[in-house]
């Protein structure tokens, strides 16, 4: 990497970071990936065991740990909080941001790096999952660098970029599975194959094997070796298997899904992905049809795939971003076939600020009607922000200035962050009730007390914020075997379900302790255990 590269990416590194991370702990975990990651990584210090990762005491089988470790370890220095929990997401997609740049200037030249760069720290979903402790950010870290590595071996054959190739897959897999290996090493056989250039990759077909082995699978070895089939059953057969070919947890979707989530997620930047994509596809060109290939791979591949979740088409956005920077950059040099594609553009971006505007509004009134009419005031400020950039941009391009309307697109997200964060966030956090019964709860609690939630299986929040572990009930007789087996047994209710069961009144030594939103936090203070009845055990996760 030469010294220009590494400034240029140094800086756009930094630049995205610095818009990551403002804020950053602003408003409490969400439910569910958040609170649940962050818990694995508080129990991981709580036990000392960095391995056999757990969630609310019981193992749980479900993802590799490199996200969790890094959270732990920096815990660990300086504290586990929203922010510090939040922390290498944000890195991390700062790093994706870089190597956007990189991979700009190697398709392209050291502008549409830059440009890129700028594009895709300011999409929508990339600046959202840079802003959740999730580990999508690090996954694409190591997917993103091993397939500009593969690039570099692809065009100058250097067994040294091949083995950063296999490492950084390796990375990649160690914190989301073989699929931080599978996605770039397609693109690169395609890519080998079309151009006759496979062979060069017998370089490393030993020692890249086993460098990716050493870095990406060690968990996956210790784990197999410590629980064998109860560790291989759920990690391989249920969450990398049945997720594809099945439905997991779930998360289902028609073959369609993606198309509003990407539509969304390259907000302001909608209205050019279209015609960009055009725009390369009908020149011949190498570098295009790498952007074409990895954008097309990575869609049609979640599309087919059984379980759907919008974090899957994370990897498209900073690829898509270099296609639309070497478009705007053809169309402002006013280059052959792009100046009706710019008008259509100018055009989709009016369409860009209403679907977001009436699109956010409908389906908020839709799925959570009272909650939307109470964040509305709130809300409105954040929508005005992020339609101003795309219409401005219109104006801005129809009276001449493509540079301006460019300048508003990169804004928009620039203007709207600290507004989302001082404005939207906090009329957010109160309609949040789990924190503050959290907090109810450890001021109440005493050591050897029980907790217990009845039909809240999708809070994991409530496990991290009350800092102990939880019985997640579903029935009448759970939660009557869980009063009889505690002396003193804490149980937070739905108000609905509250109202339901409790009609005719409270079971006898329970009593309403505290009530936050539509949550009620009872008591229970007796004999234990009950005569004749077994304790309960929490079910698994």
């Amino acid at each position: 990497m030469s010294g220009g590269e590494c400034r240029q990416m140094l800086a756009v590194t930094l630049a995205a970071l610095l818009l990551f991370t403002y804020g950053l702990g602003a408003g409490s975990l969400w439910d569910q990936d958040e609170a649940k990651y962050t818990q694995v990584a508080a129990e991981m210090l709580a036990t000392g065991d960095w391995w056999t990762l757990r969630w609310n005491g019981e193992p749980w089988f479900v993802h590799p740990p490199l996200f969790m470790w890094l959270q732990a370890a920096t815990a660990r220095l300086v504290g586990l909080t929203e922010a510090t929990a939040r922390w290498w997401s944000a890195v991390s997609q700062a790093v994706v941001v870089g190597v956007t740049s990189l991979l700009g200037r190697l398709l392209y030249d050291a502008r549409t790096g830059w440009l890129a760069a700028a594009v895709a720290a300011t999409m929508l979903q990339m600046v959202v999952q840079a802003r959740l402790a999730v580990f999508d950010p690090t996954l694409l870290a190591g997917m993103l660098a091993a397939l500009y590595m593969g690039l570099v071996a692809h065009a100058t054959a250097s067994r040294r970029a091949q083995h950063w190739a296999w490492a950084w897959a390796g990375l990649a897999t160690s914190a989301k599975g073989p699929i931080g290996l599978l996605l770039p090493a397609v693109v690169l056989v395609a890519l080998g194959m079309r151009a006759r250039r496979l062979g060069i990759w017998r370089a490393s077909l030993v020692t890249g094997p086993l460098l990716y082995a050493a870095v990406g699978l060690p968990w996956y070895v210790v784990e197999t070796v410590r629980h064998g089939w109860t560790f291989l059953r759920p990690v391989v057969g249920y969450y990398l298997i049945t997720r594809f070919v099945g439905v997991v947890e779930e998360q289902p979707g028609p073959w369609w899904y993606y198309a509003p989530v990407l539509a969304a997620g390259a907000f302001p930047w909608t209205a050019l992905a279209l015609p960009a994509g055009v725009y390369l596809a009908r020149r011949a060109s190498a570098s295009h049809q790498v952007i074409l290939l990895w954008v097309g791979l990575v869609v049609v591949f979640y599309s087919i795939a059984g379980t759907k979740l919008p974090n899957y088409v994370l990897p498209v956005y900073p690829v898509l971003a270099i296609g639309i920077a070497r478009f705007c950059l053809d169309a402002l040099a006013d280059a052959p076939g792009t100046r009706r594609l710019f008008q259509v553009s100018v055009g989709l971006l009016v369409a860009t600020a209403v679907f977001l505007v009436v699109g956010l509004l409908a389906f908020g009134a839709r799925q959570y009607p009272a909650e939307t009419a109470a964040l509305l005031p709130a809300l409105l400020p954040a929508l005005a922000v992020l339609a101003a950039g795309p219409l401005s941009a219109a104006l801005l391009a129809i009276l001449g200035s493509r540079r301006a309307a460019l300048c508003a697109l990169l804004l928009t997200m620039v203007v709207a962050t600290p507004v989302l964060v001082h404005v939207t966030l906090p009329a957010v956090e109160r309609q949040r009730p789990i924190p503050r019964l959290a907090a109810l709860l450890r001021g109440q609690m005493q050591p050897g007390d029980a907790l217990a939630a009845v039909q809240m299986r999708t809070t994991p929040s409530l496990v991290y914020y009350a800092g102990t572990r939880v019985q997640f009930l579903r029935t009448r007789d759970d939660l009557a075997q869980a009063l009889c087996a505690h002396s003193r047994l804490f149980v937070v209710v739905p108000d609905g379900l509250y109202r339901s069961w409790f009609a005719a009144g409270l079971p006898p030594d329970v009593r309403t302790v505290g009530q936050e939103g539509t949550y009620r936090l009872l008591r229970k203070d007796g004999p234990a255990p009950c005569a004749g009845t077994r304790p309960a055990s929490p079910p698994r996760p």
